[in-house]
């Protein structure tokens, strides 16, 4: 099977590392897989790259002059017919418009994986629209949320197209950091996230001043990246905890970074499948997470981890301190996610659910191919006997 990643990258965050969980699984199983990224030669797109390569995953760049560039559909599309890629996968808005067009003219088939539409702004809430619309007509398209699922279907895309596959991880590699970790002096807060406004890491700032009122001693560590980073450095220095805030940057070593924490916190707003809740659990660390998106469900409704509402700094804070108060009730809460971690989220449930949605995909594809009265590629898109193959 020959398989082409498709996504168009502002870094390396939950999708960037999903794709490369993935496509390294998938090479393992012995299929050739390809990451193709719009301009990845920028420095925007470096860290993914380099992390791609430095799991033997070939990485396309694909030169992109604006929003919207005809060329590179075309040269796309070439590349995937001189390839002979069997299925064209794509993440994200940009890839989804782009891989459409070129997977039609190259005959191959197409999976789109929808992890969340953040509709901050009216031009992202245009594209999200504009992408629920376009997914009706690919092979098959997996959400990876119930959420998602919901959300798919109310955008018109097909159920009988619709596969849901939760994010999986490297449950062992986590296990195994967490069991040679030492236990930290201090109280650690930590927090991987993006530094952006859905992610809510200003909430958990607010929190800080109640949380060394009465552990003056504890430590906050946000790693990761984002355009929020100077306005959290401000309100921490407002709120006079700029001593207690710590924001390191991108994170290579998850695992070896959730080994070290007391708690881990994911306050976001906006949430569909978090990969970060998913480590934490695997880490079999106690959680504090904001009761959105698929996050009740991966804590089991405050069973594997305590849930508060989101944006709220003060129930944030309260749920910290009282999980800080009682050890009994983070080793439980603690033991119940990672049990559940191992069972639901490891890497190769992840792998078999792609594996079978690639061969559905390409099946429905092999039959258009054979129903379209030229036989040519491209020639039986939009016919309407594609209405009723699911």
């Amino acid at each position: 099977m020959r398989v082409l990643q498709l996504v168009s990258s502002s870094g390396f965050y939950g999708t960037e590392r999903m794709i490369c969980l993935l496509s390294a699984a998938l090479q393992r199983s012995e299929a050739e897989v390809y990451i193709g990224v719009f301009n990845g030669s920028s420095s925007s797109c470096s860290r993914f790259v380099q992390e791609a390569e430095r799991q033997n995953l070939q990485v396309l760049d694909l030169a992109c002059k604006g929003r919207w560039d005809l060329r590179t559909i075309v040269r796309l599309a070439r590349w995937l017919r001189k390839n002979d890629i069997e299925v064209l996968h794509t993440h994200g808005y940009k890839a989804n418009i782009y891989g459409l067009v070129a997977a039609r003219l190259a005959g191959c088939a197409l999976v789109a994986t929808c992890h969340n539409w953040t509709n901050r702004t009216a031009s992202l809430r245009q594209y999200a629209a504009l992408d629920q619309f376009l997914l009706r007509h690919f092979d098959r398209v997996v959400a990876v949320s119930q959420g998602v699922l919901s959300n798919l279907r109310r955008a018109g895309v097909p159920g009988r197209r619709i596969r849901q596959i939760p994010n999986g991880i490297e449950v062992a590699a986590y296990k195994t950091a967490a069991q040679n970790s030492d236990k930290p002096r201090h109280i650690i807060l930590g927090c991987l996230s993006r530094l952006s406004k859905e992610k809510g890491v200003d909430v958990l700032v607010w929190a800080l001043p109640k949380l060394l009122a009465t552990y003056p001693e504890l430590q906050c560590v946000v790693a990761g990246e984002g355009p929020e980073r100077e306005r959290l450095l401000a309100l921490a220095a407002e709120l006079c905890v700029s001593h207690a805030l710590h924001l390191p940057g991108f994170c290579d070593d998850t695992a070896r970074f959730l080994s070290h924490c007391t708690l881990v916190i994911q306050p976001s707003r906006i949430e569909a499948m978090p990969l970060a809740v998913l480590e934490a659990m695997a880490s079999e660390k106690p959680i504090i997470a904001s009761a959105v998106g698929e996050i009740p469900r991966l804590l089991e409704g405050g069973k594997a981890g305590l849930l508060v509402p989101p944006g709220n700094p003060d129930m944030l804070a309260a749920a910290i301190l009282k999980l800080l108060s009682s050890q009994e009730q983070q080793q439980a809460l603690a033991a119940r996610a990672a049990e559940k971690a191992t069972a639901c989220f490891d890497v190769s449930v992840m792998l078999a659910g792609y594996l079978s949605t690639y061969k559905e995909a390409m099946a429905k594809r092999h039959l258009l191919m054979r129903v379209s009265p030229s036989g040519k590629a491209g020639a039986y898109y939009e016919r309407g006997t594609d209405r009723n193959i699911a």
